[in-house]
């Protein structure tokens, strides 16, 4: 009977005891819960997002309601050139500054007068992102700007498109070209530019192998059907992506590349891929 009581007792005692404890680590554990998310709650959502250096650093998104695509190179020195565009209008605006930190302060330039400010922070969140505002020369005039990282990458601040001969302009010419001549259905043109075979696709269905010229005569409304050109519309030839395959044109519909045996003196470039 003795050893049965101090059986129980003991039972007792140390059930008593795991239940004291399962208590306190409950407590504790609320605790713990409550400080994360305090500390979740004052935590800012965005960390300062850091700019790369000695590359250009392309965003798109708004300024006020209007759509454009900014382009920056960060110099070691903090220093940053670059541009941007309304896209429906396609021309370049100049741009210099200075990055502190990830505080952007940018004056922009037109006939080599200033002409506007922008002021921004670069952020870290779901989306690399530049957020802050436009304002006029008199700085009475205030627009938000609100953008996001689409690429980084491309050459030296002199040579964008380092892989190509000729200047970048002369690039970018060439893919409004590109552009222009699709929506005018430019067949010649756009027929005398492509590298054969080309491998697309016929109203975005039926894979096809475009051997020659006339057949991209035959086929031409089906490779540039009207879905496709009123993406390709959309879409700004300025500041364009860039890698060792070529040049690429919104989201890769239209690359580009140089034509063989092209030298420093004598080049051309061609398409070579059109994803439809």
């Amino acid at each position: 009977m003795n050893i049965n009581r101090n059986f129980v007792l003991y039972f007792n005692k140390k059930r008593n005891l795991n239940i004291m404890g399962n208590r306190f680590y409950q407590k504790i554990r609320k605790k713990l819960l409550f400080f994360i998310a305090l500390f979740m709650f004052f935590t800012p959502l965005c960390k300062a997002y850091n700019l790369d250096v000695n590359m250009w650093n392309d965003f798109e998104g708004k300024i006020g309601n209007e759509d454009i695509q900014l382009s920056i190179y960060l110099f070691e020195n903090g220093q940053i050139k670059g541009n941007y565009c309304y896209k429906k209008y396609e021309n370049k605006i100049q741009l210099t500054g200075q990055l502190t930190g990830n505080k952007i302060e940018l004056t922009e330039f037109i006939n080599d007068k200033p002409n506007g400010y922008f002021q921004g922070k670069a952020f870290t969140n779901k989306y690399d992102s530049l957020c802050g505002y436009w304002t006029d020369i008199s700085k009475t005039k205030h627009l938000d700007l609100k953008l996001s990282l689409k690429s980084m990458g491309g050459g030296s601040f002199e040579h964008r498109y380092s892989d190509f001969y000729g200047s970048d302009k002369e690039v970018e010419n060439f893919v409004k070209h590109i552009k222009s001549s699709i929506m005018k259905n430019d067949k010649d043109w756009i027929a005398n530019h492509v590298k054969y075979p080309l491998y697309t696709t016929l109203n975005n269905e039926k894979a096809i192998k475009i051997k020659n010229k006339q057949q991209l005569f035959d086929h031409f409304d089906q490779v540039f059907h009207k879905t496709f050109k009123e993406k390709i519309q959309t879409y700004c030839p300025c500041n364009l992506f860039h890698n060792y395959q070529g040049v690429m044109l919104g989201n890769g519909e239209i690359w580009i590349y140089q034509k063989p045996n092209s030298n420093e003196n004598k080049y051309d470039y061609y398409i070579i891929s059109i994803n439809n």
